[in-house]
């Protein structure tokens, strides 16, 4: 037991070397990260001290942050004295908790920083409402929840991004016979009733496995964001879904040129690995925006005419075209070249079926000819189905016949006055 000013605490400690392996990673792999690696994932945050960071896991008696839920086993990582120390404390009754929170506030003087996996929706809020309900005030810390840069990371290419997902498809663990969560209160309200602490156990070894992978995911994580083309971790370099999803993040959020650049190479070389083809045409309209961000026109063009070859199901390439030799290139043949192939494309998917779903909200037909555009579609505007569903913009065809309809007559203007 650990004593504080409000009593013994009963609490493990295990160390571990810096080099431990968990799954393929090293523990101390965030403390090889530099610090631009943190400010990337962290928008709002200029520097992260790691190295004083705390990782806390909680085990509780329910879902809700109310008054009448408790953090039964608290877990605290750090980074001490050349090991990772992991200290887990555990609340044997109600009565005890102004012990545990004393101990926890005691562990919490010298961190610098908080990391946790969906901490800032659950755990934080909760721990702060048991402190305040003994009398105790946690200190606020720069807080990095890993949940929020995973999502960025992997929801396109993982089903899910919850923590043992990770595990198995990140960092290659897969645990043996783990406690389901759901069970976990009631295995400590059945500990409360009988004093029988076996079926505890495998939750203090869930609690401690949350806390070894967090620390493992984020020295993943920060490699990702510091270097992603160069980045192994674990031996393995970055995949191409991956590198997508780090193209993204920097050129959305650059903070510098350097950022827009590395971004722009992410997103080139995401093609180049084994994107998948569902994320394929996401990467190129990410790469062909950050392109014309930074004032590369040409190149963006360039990347459009490649997906408009690779990417026969959509026409969303021929009309970022279109736009392009219309409003840059000022060549209004070439744009209503772009734009007859979009409605081929179009067709060719309408003809398939690929507008099932757009169908059943509406169905677009071609109003009568007039004298201002033969055949410009009466549902030109965007249409609205009982759901408030829309079609997808670079498959209504009707907007598509308009803009054909739009060039060829600025096109006859311009040879009417050329020949007189």
């Amino acid at each position: 037991p650990m004593a504080t000013p409000a009593g013994t605490v009963l609490h493990t400690e295990r160390l571990y070397p810096p080099d431990h392996i968990h799954g393929r990673l090293p523990l101390d792999g965030p403390l090889h990260v530099p610090g631009r690696a943190w400010r990337r994932l962290l928008p709002v945050v200029h520097g992260f001290p790691m190295e004083d960071a705390v990782f806390v896991d909680l085990e509780t008696t329910g879902l809700s942050r109310g008054a009448g839920t408790y953090a039964f086993l608290i877990g605290v990582g750090r980074f001490a004295e050349g090991r990772f120390r992991l200290r887990q404390f555990f609340l044997r009754d109600f009565h005890e908790e102004p012990a545990v929170m004393a101990a926890l506030a005691a562990e919490l003087e010298t961190a610098r920083a908080l990391v946790t996996f969906n901490g800032r929706s659950f755990d934080w809020p909760l721990l702060e409402t048991r402190a305040a309900m003994n009398r105790l005030r946690l200190p606020r810390l720069p807080h990095l929840d890993l949940l929020h840069p995973a999502r960025r990371l992997w929801q396109a290419a993982l089903p899910s991004c919850s923590l043992s997902s990770l595990e198995e498809a990140v960092l290659g663990l897969h645990r043996a016979d783990d406690v389901p969560g759901e069970e976990i209160p009631q295995r400590w309200f059945d500990f409360l009733e009988t004093g029988d602490a076996a079926p505890l156990a495998a939750v203090i070894v869930h609690n401690r496995l949350d806390i070894l992978s967090m620390a493992a995911l984020a020295g993943y994580m920060g490699q990702a964001a510091a270097s992603p083309l160069t980045a192994a971790p674990g031996g393995r370099p970055l995949t191409g879904a991956e590198l997508l999803a780090v193209g993204r993040l920097l050129t959305e959020n650059a903070r510098s040129e350097e950022d827009l650049r590395e971004g722009i190479a992410c997103l080139a070389e995401a093609l180049e690995r084994d994107l998948p083809a569902p994320l394929r045409r996401g990467c190129y309209q990410a790469l062909a925006r950050a392109l014309r961000r930074a004032g590369r026109a040409e190149e963006a063009a360039a990347v459009l005419k490649e997906a408009a070859r690779s990417d026969g199901a959509s026409p969303w390439a021929h009309i970022e075209l279109a736009k392009y030799y219309e409003h840059r290139a000022r060549d209004l043949a070439a744009a209503r070249d772009w734009s007859l192939e979009a409605l081929e494309v179009a067709m060719r998917r309408r003809t398939l079926g690929g507008l099932r779903a757009g169908q059943r909200a509406t169905s677009p037909e071609l109003r009568p000819a007039d004298d201002r555009g033969a055949g410009v579609p009466a549902s030109a505007r965007p249409a609205s189905g009982p759901a408030g569903s829309r079609r997808p913009r670079e498959l209504d065809v009707d907007g598509i016949v308009y803009r054909i309809r739009r060039l060829e007559r600025r096109l006859g203007r311009e040879r009417a006055s050329g020949g007189r």
